[in-house]
């Protein structure tokens, strides 16, 4: 038997886990607000260019994700994120996002959660794997000390 946990105490921030100090990217008619967080909690404006320790992308296809996740792969640093945002179940432009998993896989990343955004959009998150990191394992196959091997 599985529990629900209960999230509604946390923003949407919290719950796409952006950290003080990341370099993130936010793209589209992500929500009310969610902008203006991220800059709060990162500490610093969202960027448009270079290395992103995340990305927070709003796509309202299979094609358009399918563009992102070329896009924004080569971007992300092995221990980031990027985030695809899409309208929930009953919203104009709908996707169900496990039809998104697919093209991920394809560019060596993984899901490894999603999240309500607010009323309209629910987000789900692509990593790469932690086998595939650079210096995530040292030369005889153990983790590395420098943070590498987490998220």
């Amino acid at each position: 038997m599985t529990t629900d946990t209960d999230y509604s105490h946390r923003t949407a921030v919290q719950k796409l886990g952006v950290r003080h100090g990341d370099r993130v990217e936010v793209v589209g008619d992500v929500g009310p607000g969610l902008r203006r967080d991220v800059k709060e909690v990162s500490g610093r404006g969202l960027v448009r260019s270079g290395e992103l320790d995340g990305a927070i992308v709003l796509v309202e296809s299979i094609d358009e994700a399918e563009d992102v996740l070329d896009r924004y792969r080569s971007r992300i640093r092995d221990t980031g994120y990027l985030w695809l945002i899409t309208r929930k179940r009953g919203r104009e432009a709908y996707i169900n996002q496990m039809l998104l998993v697919p093209g991920a896989k394809k560019r060596g990343l993984i899901d490894n959660k999603t999240c309500s955004i607010d009323d309209e959009r629910s987000g789900i998150r692509f990593v790469v794997p932690r086998a595939l990191r650079k210096k995530a394992r040292d030369g005889d196959g153990s983790q590395a000390a420098d943070g590498a091997a987490s998220r």
